[in-house]
């Protein structure tokens, strides 16, 4: 190896022991903290009562291959979440999303069944009342509060060709089969995935059955980019939250896009806003 191109090996190692050394610096609060200013100033952030997003929806689903779409609405206040997406499917008109008040609002698609989307928030209730679905596109957003459960490193990931700080978060709630990890870019800190992840281990298998029973993996991944301006805050123009379910007998992939046209801050609602009850 000649003497050029043993400096250029030796300045790359250098770098990448910098930048490990760099990771291990930052504690969770401190890429928290780099977070929510990427975000925007604090007087601002305290400043948004309501936060509305509208633009389009697209759909799309594996097995059977099925695509729709139509318009949707993300309406948020510290305490509620209200998020639609019309479909224009007689079988799948539209996937709800509440939190109001307190309780969780999920409501049946048709003949009383609930969307893959539905079960997994239906049965993984913690990810709404904590305030982590909807990411920053939701002023239910709570990352930041002192009440919630533990936050730890979790080391880096490479996220469409880009270094991002992970964070696990912790709960003895979620159950030891269920993991949450948030993925912050490591040059602007914006929150760019969440990453829910259970596996569900098999009971005692039936005689017979024995090379029929396997692990299987539920997976739903929130993905948040094209990051823009917006009355002084940083936010997400396209979300997709992906739902994949891995097992021997089948694999199911579902993805659900909001592709945000308008944001508007503080717009007044009214009283009753916040509910799917027709008024």
């Amino acid at each position: 190896m000649n003497t050029k191109n043993y400096s250029i090996l030796l300045f790359g190692v250098i770098l990448l022991v910098a930048n490990a050394i760099s990771a291990q610096k930052l504690s969770a609060d401190e890429i928290i903290a780099k977070h929510l200013a990427a975000v925007g100033s604090p007087e601002k952030r305290a400043d948004v009562r309501t936060l509305i997003a509208a633009g389009a929806s697209e759909f799309e689903a594996s097995s059977p291959v099925v695509k729709g779409g139509g318009k949707s609405i993300v309406v948020s206040d510290a305490s509620n979440l209200f998020f639609l997406i019309s479909l224009n499917s007689k079988e799948y008109p539209f996937e709800k999303v509440g939190y109001f008040n307190g309780k969780v609002d999920l409501p049946y698609i048709n003949s009383g069944k609930r969307s893959l989307l539905g079960d997994f928030l239906a049965e993984h209730s913690k990810v709404l009342t904590e305030g982590l679905f909807g990411g920053v596109l939701s002023r239910r957003w709570r990352i930041a509060e002192k009440d919630l459960p533990k936050l730890s490193t979790a080391g880096s990931k490479s996220i469409d060709k880009r270094k991002a700080y992970a964070i696990e978060y912790l709960s003895a709630d979620l159950g030891a089969d269920f993991t949450i990890k948030l993925y912050f870019d490591a040059e602007t800190f914006q929150h760019v995935r969440t990453e829910y992840r259970r596996e569900v281990r098999p009971r005692s298998p039936s005689v017979g059955r024995q090379n029929q029973i396997t692990n299987a993996e539920l997976t739903l991944t929130e993905t948040f980019s094209e990051f823009k301006s917006v009355d002084g805050l940083t936010l997400p123009h396209r979300y997709e939250v992906t739902f994949e379910s891995n097992s021997n007998t089948s694999v199911h992939q579902n993805t659900w896009r909001i592709l945000v046209q308008k944001y508007i801050v503080n717009q007044a609602l009214a009283p009753d806003f916040f509910t799917f009850d027709i008024k």
